[in-house]
């Protein structure tokens, strides 16, 4: 594994991570982001936020997805017909319109082309998701004059670096390899880096009445246990039965297979335009735990090992 400097690194992502929908990243309060953030980020700033809002935040490929359908049918009462609308329709990605930066006009996703003016239409109690590190969200979160519940879910390093790979490579044209992608992750240079300042602005507040911090790692082991832990953070008490019928419908064969929660209304939309540099993949893969064995060399998991353990010496937080 040969290590590239930083200019390198800034040359490779410019031949392999831009497109027509993507002409450059930008540094945002340290944050790596595409440039098209700066349209957006005092739009993002003063947001209006309410108490009652239910927030999902996380770095990308945490278990985002299935997160906020676990917060999203325990808030509405298990109304599973309801959620056969498109997840991302009932639970809007407040920096969606940051992504694709695509000049035809697209009617047919507001959710994705107009993100936050479709937020801001959405009938209260709202539900948000968002990747953002703490110091860019809206400044009525971070002052705390608002107290919306945030829920954030983070994950173990070496499978974000895997499972972003294959998102990237689906979702916004990433063509390079994993070595080199392992290194634009660790050393910054993808959108929502540096990895460990953007989770840990979260582990530090989750002391917070209104933040709970969660693990993949946990969800896979115990689901039935982070359940509850998120139903009782969100006042609502579940029966056997209520329980029974939610674990089942978040399943991952389940939410592999349903196609409000697959984002394939995105990907065929990224498909139509030639985004996609893997069209035959898919957004749900296998939702297993430590899958990075069968795809990261030993070098790969030793360099990650390492730096995970600099970066979280004398945190608390543990994966």
């Amino acid at each position: 594994m040969e290590i590239k400097s930083a200019e390198e690194l800034d040359e490779l992502r410019n031949q392999h991570c831009l497109s027509s929908a993507r002409k450059g990243y930008g540094v945002f309060k340290g944050y790596a982001l595409p440039e098209n953030f700066a349209k957006y980020q005092k739009e993002i700033e003063d947001l209006e936020v309410y108490d009652d809002d239910v927030w999902v935040t996380s770095f990308p490929k945490c278990g985002t997805t299935w997160t906020q359908e676990m917060v999203w049918c325990i808030a509405n009462d298990l109304d599973f017909e309801a959620a056969k609308v498109d997840l991302d329709e009932r639970f809007p990605f407040v920096e969606y319109c940051v992504l694709f930066g695509i000049d035809c006009p697209n009617d047919s996703l507001p959710n994705v082309r107009k993100s936050i003016e479709y937020l801001k239409s959405k009938p209260r109690p709202r539900f948000v998701k968002t990747h953002l590190p703490w110091e860019l969200l809206p400044k009525q979160i971070r002052n705390f004059e608002r107290r919306p519940k945030i829920i954030h879910v983070a994950r173990n390093p070496k499978d974000v670096c895997v499972s972003y790979y294959h998102h990237l490579r689906l979702l916004e044209n990433y063509s390079g390899d994993l070595d080199l992608h392992m290194q634009l992750f660790v050393k910054n240079k993808l959108g929502w880096t540096p990895f460990f300042d953007n989770i840990l602005g979260y582990w530090k507040r989750r002391s917070e009445s209104n933040i709970i911090f969660l693990k993949y790692e946990d969800m896979k082991k115990d689901l039935r246990s982070v359940v509850v832990e998120v139903s009782d953070f969100l006042g609502v008490k579940l029966d056997e039965d209520q329980m029974k019928r939610l674990l089942h419908h978040l399943s991952f064969e389940q939410m592999k297979n349903n196609s409000s929660t697959d984002h394939s209304a995105l990907v065929s939309f990224l498909k139509s335009k030639g985004l996609c540099y893997n069209p035959g993949g898919v957004f749900m893969r296998s939702g297993d735990t430590g899958s990075f064995k069968s795809e990261m060399s030993p070098k790969m998991i030793e360099f990650i090992d390492r730096w995970t353990e600099e970066n979280l010496a004398g945190t608390g937080l543990k994966f």
